[in-house]
């Protein structure tokens, strides 16, 4: 009833600024509790590298020049029954190396971090940790079918358009008002005005930033229906590689392979390399200077044939087509990877702002808005089902995905830092959803 309520409103009054208003009330009141969840995870997401590393002591290292060789020897020193697949340089300075084995009695793949100066493998854990929780989380909300996350990643990237339109209908409300009220936070004169202005204030410091998220949002969906083209790797005459006329002779064959690298490609800056022992290639992934730092490591690719050292293929996706450079962009800047922890920093406290804009536009409505600009009970009561049946089945879904990675219970902080999320999670959607519904019985006796 409430949308047929909204089409004769659309043609009586037009395209008004009151009509803006209550497109924007109305849009936001029902995908705002799942979009609260999303961009809360996301925030979290985006540090939870950092978080590990502050409650994992393995995850600390002594900071120096990486060593990719003495890495590769002293982890097969160790563990003979595993291989090794990839090896990680630094996130930041004190942390260890990132690498990735495979286990080769149980096929699992396991993380294993490292002393990048000295080399010794200072712990092998399981995949299943705080990183993995919160990416999976956010990402699909540990959907999957039939062994896919597709689905899952769809669900999530479908909600950036909700977003999307909030923020542009939301903008236009506020028209000029926009840049005053990024400043300016009015007297908060009664619980209904503090709401009012939190949600103003936290809105305007965010929306570029929510911007952001709801394009490359949308964009992870475009994919799901059009992936980006696979990488097709060639030498390129531009690019000139003498080998080394005794690179038998020497013993640091990946330290050699990475400066030869940062060579070929102006500004390319090591700090990635994947092992394939079956084809006896190694590729080097890095980034580059300038507008590079916003692409994916991968979208630089340098392989070599490990034996005799010889260029097989250089891959660059500035050389390629659209699609792909967009793809190899969403990633770094949808997440604040791209200028290193600083800009992590960042988009965690845009992110949680982002968050609270959505849960105080959400109590606003609540508490301030007028009956005529809420949807119907089923409308939000179907909204908020949605959201708890995708809550009960993350459970699910994280506990298949820890039972596949995890050997053994997963470690004291893991535990701590997923309750506590949980926890923190559950009880302010408890208290949004418990506020809304009075307002919606309330307002409906009132008007009865």
């Amino acid at each position: 009833m409430k949308i047929f309520n909204l089409v004769s409103i659309l043609k009586k009054k037009g395209l008004s600024k009151s009509l803006f208003f209550r497109l924007h009330a109305w849009t936001g009141i029902i995908f705002g509790p799942m979009l609260y969840v999303i961009c809360l995870g996301g925030s979290f997401a985006v540090i939870s590298n950092e978080i590990d590393w502050l409650f994992n002591p393995n995850i600390k290292s002594q900071s120096g020049d990486m060593n990719w060789d003495l890495v590769y020897k002293k982890f097969y020193e160790s563990y003979s029954d595993y291989e090794l697949t990839t090896m990680k340089s630094p996130r930041h300075k004190g942390f260890a190396v990132h690498s990735y084995a495979r286990s080769k009695i149980d096929k699992k793949t396991y993380r294993v971090f490292s002393n990048p100066v000295s080399g010794e493998v200072q712990s092998i854990e399981s995949f299943w940790n705080v990183q993995r929780f919160f990416r999976s989380f956010h990402r699909r909300f540990f959907i999957t079918f039939q062994n896919s996350g597709r689905p899952g990643i769809l669900f999530v990237s479908l909600y950036g358009i909700p977003l999307l339109i909030v923020i542009i209908l939301g903008v236009r409300v506020q028209g000029k008002k926009i840049l005053k009220l990024v400043y300016n936070l009015r007297g908060n004169r009664n619980n209904k005005k503090l709401f009012s202005n939190s949600h103003l204030l936290l809105s305007n410091w965010s929306w570029v930033f929510a911007l952001i998220i709801a394009l490359t949002g949308i964009w992870y969906a475009i994919e799901i229906f059009k992936p980006p083209p696979s990488i097709k790797t060639k030498i390129n005459p531009t690019f000139s590689y003498d080998n080394h006329s005794d690179y038998g002779g020497i013993n640091d064959k990946i330290n050699y392979l990475t400066n030869v690298s940062s060579s070929l490609i102006n500004g390319f800056k090591p700090d990635t390399v994947r092992l394939d022992k079956k084809n006896d290639l190694i590729q080097i992934h890095g980034k580059t200077d300038g507008l590079g730092v916003f692409l994916r490591s991968r979208a630089n690719i340098i392989a070599f044939d490990y034996g005799t050292g010889n260029l097989r293929s250089i891959y660059r996706t500035v050389d390629t087509n659209y699609h792909k450079i967009i793809s190899d962009i969403a990633d770094p800047i949808h997440f604040g990877v791209w200028g290193g922890l600083y800009t992590q920093v960042i988009w965690f406290t845009l992110g949680l702002i982002l968050s609270f804009a959505v849960m105080a536009g959400l109590m606003l409505a609540a508490k301030r808005i007028p009956v005529r600009y809420h949807p119907s009970k089923l409308a939000f009561n179907c909204s908020v089902l949605l959201l708890f049946l995708v809550l009960f089945y993350s459970l699910y879904g994280g506990y298949e995905e820890y039972s596949r990675y995890a050997e053994t219970d997963p470690k004291l902080y893991i535990k701590f830092v997923i309750f506590t999320f949980s926890a923190f999670l559950v009880f302010s959607l408890c208290i949004l959803i418990k506020l809304f519904r009075l307002a919606l019985y309330k307002n409906n006796k009132r008007l009865s």
